[in-house]
């Protein structure tokens, strides 16, 4: 079964065509995730960053918040004319998982030890579909998935909390903590995740195939980030990212930015 997370207001008129056309034929609704095809990124994560070598990263130091620490945690080097540095950070575990960003290969989980796997990759304005695939190493253990995608702010010199994915706290996966963590995320205004970042993430839905039963022996998660040409003007966790220093524009062009074909 799949889920679906509407993508956004510019798109309303067509999804309820599709709607329409889906509850006349019996099948199922689709979202704008419909117009960017799953990715397609065959060999290793084309990497970039002071903390890569091919296609293997080091994950820079965070605190328990996630937050950067020390100065090593900050330190990106020089990003592409007209790209953005983003990192994929994997949870801990032993659980196979594989991430697949459209364009730039895939970030495979060391599962020879415990720690994330991270991946530094650079990204430029547009839409870029992702993929999240998780199976259990122990089908009777379930999987614990986990997922953390961080934008750098080169202007800032910070991180800003793009997208996180987590299910499963206290136990294993299952099918009800899934439905309840798509209806947060589903419900995040606009799927602006952090307010003074500059990507919103549109088109999430999930899917399992060998889960007869409430605990997820695997799992599928498809999302889109649609990356905005605008450098974040603001640290995050500012207040408000609005102002008379460019966050105004900044605001406005995400609010329109739904209805833009990039």
């Amino acid at each position: 079964m799949v889920y679906d997370a509407p993508m956004s207001r510019g798109v309303a008129p067509l999804l309820m065509m599709a709607l329409a056309v889906s509850c006349a034929s019996g099948g199922h609704g689709k979202t704008e995730l419909a117009a960017v095809p799953p990715p397609n990124a065959p060999g290793p994560l084309q990497t970039a960053g002071p903390r890569c070598q091919g296609a293997t990263c080091s994950c820079r130091t965070i605190d328990d918040f996630g937050r950067p620490a020390g100065d090593g945690s900050r330190n990106e080097g020089d990003v592409a004319p007209g790209m953005k540095r983003f990192e994929f950070r994997t949870g801990r575990g032993f659980d196979p998982m594989r991430v697949t960003i459209d364009g730039k290969g895939t970030l495979v989980k060391d599962t020879s030890q415990v720690e994330p796997t991270c991946g530094y990759v650079e990204l430029g304005p547009g839409r870029h579909a992702v993929r999240l695939r998780i199976e259990a190493k122990d089908a009777a253990q379930g999987i614990h998935p986990r997922l953390l995608v961080n934008e750098y702010g080169r202007g800032q010199n910070d991180w800003y909390s793009t997208f996180a994915f987590g299910c499963g706290s206290v136990g294993p996966c299952i099918k009800d903590d899934m439905k309840d963590w798509f209806d947060k995320a589903r419900a995040v205004d606009r799927g602006v995740f952090d307010k003074c970042g500059s990507t919103r993430v549109e088109g999430i839905r999930w899917s399992v195939e060998h889960s007869p039963e409430q605990t997820l022996e695997d799992l599928t998660l498809d999302f889109v980030l649609h990356v905005y040409k605008f450098e974040p003007r603001f640290v995050h966790g500012t207040p408000t990212c609005k102002g008379i220093s460019g966050g105004k524009g900044a605001e406005e062009e995400t609010m329109q930015g739904g209805a833009q074909v990039e």
